[in-house]
């Protein structure tokens, strides 16, 4: 799959827009459902590949970020890509362990987002913390 960067209008979203206050990745995935359900040439693969990615940044937010700050999801005006957003209080970039210990949990989240989506960006916020966006095509 090819990770280059690449830039997508989000802009004419319009009300498949959805953010507010998340705490908990099961909320998170609701969202993503909430946007997806309706959409008719999505595969159930694409569907999978979104909630699994949401969980991660979710949890990493909620895990390693200090707390979850701010979350949003959105699709592109032709509905091909869904848009994750997601803040949290620390400056530090997330970060994949080079080879994680097999036989202990955690560790592959990052890597596993990557993997998925189409693009990734991590922009430091003004004051505290960062904002993770990330592209999936749907």
């Amino acid at each position: 799959m090819d990770h280059s960067p690449s830039v997508t209008d989000f802009s004419a979203a319009g009300d498949v827009s959805s953010s507010g206050e998340m705490t908990t990745c099961a909320g998170a995935r609701a969202v993503v459902t909430a946007l997806l359900r309706p959409l008719k040439h999505i595969s159930g693969h694409a569907e999978t590949d979104a909630h699994l990615a949401v969980s991660e940044l979710i949890s990493n937010a909620l895990l390693h970020g200090g707390g979850l700050t701010g979350f949003k999801a959105d699709l592109n005006p032709d509905a091909t890509r869904l848009r994750l957003q997601v803040e949290d209080t620390s400056p530090e970039p997330p970060r994949s362990c080079p080879v994680p210990d097999p036989t202990t949990p955690g560790g592959r989240g990052w890597a596993i987002v990557k993997r998925i989506a189409t693009t990734c960006s991590v922009a430091v916020l003004p004051g505290a913390g960062k904002r993770i966006t990330v592209t999936i095509a749907i």
